[in-house]
């Protein structure tokens, strides 16, 4: 496996961090790769009933993609990612995201990806595509996490969410201090490890069977659509361009 991504398992609890904390814990096509083979073993061992995803360090859980790495003429762009984004678990066992620092972006649609979040207190989330002109369909998801106009406020502002607040409305199940985030989050896992395992896996699907019922599908390829213009666009390569400029882009809505 890729350095970029540790492994390890311990009473039927498997530990997946992101090791890249020079970059924020960012997310490079080889760290995409690797996770989705940390899903893959979650999946497939059998002495694995839960699993945690955490970040490197105290800074950051997920910075996002790493668009400094792919570039095209010295211009980073969209289609060097969104094809493998890596950051959606196919796993039927309970996933926790012990966000020990920010969650931005691919961060954060990570975040979204696990079933149960635990944060560090001085932990924050953001969507900060609408700086960037980049599309934000991964996170048709949050219309089940998140109430509407949070959602909302955060898609069009591309403003922090605290962990407070955060916790407030749902969206995270615990919050500790920085230095008990861990030992938290390992607490949780080992009561769901510790209780019937045919119980736990049929309630993940209990809940996002009745989302696919109420139209998680729909509600994706209405995304889909809707952001298909955006991706491709002139405004998604200048705020790109602008941001490995460190200056404010200059929107055409073109």
């Amino acid at each position: 496996m890729a350095s970029e991504v540790e492994y390890q398992v311990d009473e039927h609890i498997a530990v997946v961090t992101i090791n890249r904390p020079e970059k924020r814990n960012a997310l490079n096509l080889a760290a995409c790769d690797a996770l989705q083979e940390c899903w893959k073993r979650i999946e497939d061992d059998p002495d694995v009933r839960v699993g945690i995803v955490t970040g490197a360090g105290d800074k950051a859980f997920c910075a996002g993609f790493d668009i400094t790495e792919k570039n095209v003429d010295g211009r980073p762009t969209t289609e060097d990612f969104t094809p493998r984004p890596g950051t959606s678990p196919v796993t039927g066992k309970p996933l926790i995201a012990a966000v020990n620092g920010l969650a931005m972006a691919a961060g954060m649609a990570l975040v979204e990806a696990c079933d149960l979040c635990v944060a560090a207190d001085h932990a924050w989330f953001s969507l900060p595509e609408v700086r960037l002109g980049i599309g934000l369909e991964p996170f048709v998801q949050s219309m089940w996490t998140l109430p509407q106009k949070v959602l909302f406020e955060l898609l069009v502002t591309g403003d922090r969410l605290s962990a407070e607040r955060a916790y407030q409305i749902g969206f995270v199940n615990r919050i500790a201090p920085a230095a008990e985030l861990m030992d938290t989050a390992l607490t949780l896992a080992k009561t769901i490890a510790g209780n019937a395992p045919l119980v736990v896996r049929a309630s993940k699907e209990l809940i996002y069977g009745g989302q696919r019922a109420m139209g998680m599908d729909s509600a994706l390829t209405a995304a889909d659509r809707a952001f298909a213009p955006v991706s491709g666009s002139a405004d998604a390569k200048e705020g790109y361009r602008a941001w490995m400029e460190k200056r404010p882009p200059v929107w055409r809505s073109e």
